[in-house]
């Protein structure tokens, strides 16, 4: 009986373990196969991800060059303005040079003239002051008067105009008008206090009062005198008569 079993064993087990590692491969196979179709669907999506970033890539080098391209367009017509303004500015500026030089010219031209005008003027209001200068020293006084007059009246800017003003009181003084010539030495001397005949005008204003019996005024005008120009020559002669008025009082 043990004899039957253990052939029966022996014949059996193999079988049994032919069977049984049969359903071992059966197993991993299937373990494998889904493995294998988790890997192809992980797989799939893998690269349906890829698939989907290589198109939003796309889009997006897309989307920069239609971009870039828009820009350079832009750019390409700011420069042909830019060109454009460039070359009106150009033309503006060689405008403006020209009618500069023009002006320029015609300034040049003024100055020219204004200056030839300036100098046949001066040359003129030489001759009129000359010719009153004459009269006066030829003894006609009231002619004389009459060209210093027009000269203070109408060229009063002038140096000729403003010791015009000095002579027309020399006149007065020449022909004995005393009044009339304290009034326009007065006027000379208030209007040109720095002029050239402001000395002799206050020593001759001195000389009016003192004919007017103006002691008081004569005082005050020599010693002003004295005071701004103690080197003048008039304020020697004032220094000199004082002197000879004293030397007077003592040998009274």
């Amino acid at each position: 009986m043990k004899k039957m079993i253990l052939k029966c064993t022996v014949v059996f087990l193999p079988l049994i373990i032919l069977q049984s590692c049969s359903s071992i491969t059966v197993l991993r196979t299937r373990e494998l196969n889904a493995v294998r179709d988790s890997l192809k669907i992980e797989i799939a999506a893998l690269d349906k991800k890829i698939s989907d970033q290589q198109q939003e890539q796309n889009e997006l080098l897309r989307q920069i060059r239609a971009d870039q391209q828009v820009r350079f367009s832009d750019l390409d017509q700011k420069i042909i303005e830019l060109g454009s303004n460039l070359s009106e500015n150009q033309y503006r500026l060689s405008k403006i040079y020209e009618n500069t030089s023009d002006v320029q010219k015609q300034l040049q031209a003024k100055l020219v003239a204004d200056s030839t005008s300036a100098k046949t003027q001066s040359s003129e209001i030489d001759k009129l002051f000359q010719i009153a200068n004459s009269d006066f020293n030829a003894g006609r006084f009231d002619i004389a008067r009459s060209g210093f007059q027009d000269l203070a009246t109408r060229f009063p800017e002038t140096t000729q105009g403003q010791e015009s003003q000095f002579w027309i009181g020399e006149c007065f003084y020449a022909g004995k008008d005393y009044d009339k010539a304290e009034s326009a030495l007065l006027l000379y001397v208030r209007n040109y206090p720095q002029g050239a005949k402001a000395c002799t005008a206050l020593y001759k204003l001195g000389l009016c009062y003192e004919k007017l019996d103006k002691k008081k005024s004569q005082e005050l005008v020599w010693k002003k005198l004295v005071e701004k120009y103690p080197e003048s020559d008039e304020a020697k002669l004032i220094r000199t008569k004082d002197k000879d008025k004293g030397k007077g009082k003592k040998e009274e």
